[in-house]
């Protein structure tokens, strides 16, 4: 069974002395739920990627990209798509190959889990929803409602 608690507080004491209890009583937060062996894991709170638990360093713009394709798994993203979500460029004239030199070196990098990302051809790419890609939220971040809106 799964289910949440939103903790809306303040005081960030209360927030952590509540997920202590949480834990006592072996009602862990997702975050340190005991986690399944995937290929890629993308921690987004810390923008760092993992494939089989080995630290890869990626560019900014390869983080996006791979972070947008990952969080948008079974749909073919475009290259004009990619660049207006990842580059925020929104013209005809911007190089759609820019896209795909970002995806060689992304695959260059994940390498035996770089089919991951497949190609359409004459389309663009796709990530298909798997066990093996995960986005996921850093353990060591406690996420605190915002209690400013409103």
């Amino acid at each position: 069974m799964k289910f949440s608690i939103t903790i809306d507080t303040d005081d960030e004491d209360t927030a952590l002395r509540l997920l202590g209890a949480l834990n006592d009583v072996g009602l862990m937060p997702a975050a340190q739920a005991a986690v399944e062996a995937v290929d890629v894991r993308i921690l987004r709170d810390t923008r760092q990627v993992l494939v089989h638990d080995a630290l890869v360093e990626t560019t900014r713009l390869e983080f996006e990209l791979l972070l947008h394709l990952c969080e948008h798994t079974d749909r073919v993203h475009r290259r004009r798509e990619l660049l207006a979500a990842v580059w925020g460029v929104n013209d005809d004239y911007s190089g759609a190959r820019t896209v795909d030199v970002h995806v060689r070196r992304i695959r260059q990098k994940l390498a035996d889990a770089s089919d991951v990302i497949q190609t359409v051809r004459g389309v663009g790419y796709l990530v298909a929803s798997s066990s093996r890609v995960r986005v996921e939220r850093s353990p060591n971040v406690v996420q605190l409602a915002d209690r400013r809106a409103g």
